[in-house]
């Protein structure tokens, strides 16, 4: 799972500035972590319990 630390890690080696990212909205940091966790979707329980 990834968390706040991780992705203001990421975001910041892609290049954005250190203060933009700390003045981003709240709501939208949630939803980029939302969807950076979302698990993936299988189309049979075989498949998404095989290794």
């Amino acid at each position: 799972m990834i968390g706040w630390k991780e992705l203001n890690l990421d975001v910041i080696k892609n290049g954005k500035d250190i203060n933009e990212v700390l003045n981003m909205p709240y709501h939208f940091v949630i939803e980029i972590l939302r969807e950076r966790n979302k698990p993936k979707r299988e189309r049979s329980l075989i498949t998404a319990f095989s290794g």
